[in-house]
């Protein structure tokens, strides 16, 4: 399936393990993921890359949007 598609931000870096799934973004468009990145679903970014390269073609996406207000949990 290639290499993951998931991004590091505060290394700024694409991610070394293989993907194992596809998995979509927030802004709609499927992923490769590896199994780290497929279960950090609320902080993880992914990014599209250049090949196998680390070189970015797109800004980082987050997989999952933050909740807005009307979306939260409220207690009774």
């Amino acid at each position: 399936m290639g290499r993951c598609e998931g991004y590091y931000r505060l290394e700024n870096r694409r991610c070394d393990r293989d993907a194992e799934r596809r998995t979509q973004a927030a802004d709609g468009e499927l992923y490769a993921l590896c199994p780290y990145h497929s279960a950090q679903v609320w902080t993880a970014s992914v990014a599209r890359w250049s090949g196998d390269s680390g070189l970015r073609q797109s800004a980082p996406v987050d997989l999952r949007s933050a909740p807005t207000r009307d979306q939260s949990f409220s207690w009774g």
